[in-house]
């Protein structure tokens, strides 16, 4: 309730019109066998009461338009890559000196007892551009954190 409202809108402005933006800058040069591929984040199925309700609600948009888009404009694929936890280097900037008691806390609850990789989350995305069957879908990454 007390959160800048500007620092709000920027997570709106950082996913939703910031690929808007991309897309049409692209326009007739996107191949028609090209594919698309939003990053959405764990927070659109699974909200917590931590003040992350706005980045909730802008991860669920980029899920939501990404559907649309995958109507609009194919054949061109869209699909959503919806990140759970993954260890880059983003942790240590939002968390600082708490990072490593965070992991460790997160480590002891998540089904696979450990963080995503960088690179597992990048092959997701080469997973959902080379899946050429892959349309509107979105593709949890989350080793099984959203079950628990």
């Amino acid at each position: 309730m007390d959160a800048d409202v500007d620092h709000l809108r920027r997570a709106f402005d950082e996913r939703i019109w910031a690929a808007v933006h991309a897309i049409r800058a692209l326009g007739d040069r996107l191949s028609q066998q090209g594919s698309i591929t939003f990053i959405s984040g764990s927070l659109a199925d699974r909200p917590n009461a931590y003040g992350t309700a706005v980045l909730a609600a802008a991860s669920a948009a980029m899920e939501a338009m990404a559907r649309g888009m995958a109507l609009e404009l194919a054949p061109v694929r869209v699909n959503t890559l919806s990140p759970g936890p993954i260890n880059t280097p983003i942790l240590g900037k939002a968390l600082g000196d708490g990072r490593d008691a965070y992991v460790a806390s997160l480590e002891q609850v998540l089904p696979l007892r450990r963080l995503g990789s960088a690179e597992e989350a990048g092959n997701a995305v080469v997973f959902l551009m080379a899946n050429t069957f892959m349309n509107g879908a979105v593709l949890n990454i989350d080793g099984g954190a959203r079950l628990v």
